[in-house]
């Protein structure tokens, strides 16, 4: 339970950072559109062109700012849902220990036969050049 707290806690601290990220930003776009705004003249050309980039981005943030708040988890589905998936994630690494640990035997049989046929072809190689040498002298 302490650890799911713990990471539905972490999860929704992101979740609210991302939130007043979001709210800092939309602050900074309606202030700026107002001070654009008054320099450039709402009837011109540029004020326009303005209105219609601020008003994107401010509908942009808003929507980014809904999809947060939805996000956010709720206590009792968010708990149990993690709660669950933590212990699908635990059986999932024990069983990738279990076969991790049948891996590294084989690769051990494996080099235990390596360095067998290693040691075979060594002891082969020294006999024939002793056979060869005898036989040249």
């Amino acid at each position: 339970y302490y650890i799911t707290n713990n990471l539905r806690l972490s999860i929704m601290a992101d979740r609210i950072t991302q939130l007043q990220e979001e709210t800092n930003l939309l602050a900074t776009y309606m202030c700026d559109s107002v001070g654009v705004l008054q320099n450039s003249g709402v009837n011109s050309e540029k004020g326009k062109s303005d209105i219609a980039l601020f008003s994107k981005l401010i509908s942009d943030t808003s929507s980014n700012i809904n999809l947060l708040i939805d996000s956010l988890p709720t206590e009792e589905v968010s708990s149990s849902n993690q709660y669950n998936r933590l212990l699908a994630l635990l059986k999932e690494n024990q069983e990738a220990d279990k076969e991790l640990l049948k891996t590294k035997k084989l690769a051990e049989r494996q080099l235990e036969l390596i360095k067998s046929a290693s040691s075979h072809i060594a002891s082969t190689q020294l006999k024939i050049r002793t056979e060869l040498s005898s036989k040249l002298s």
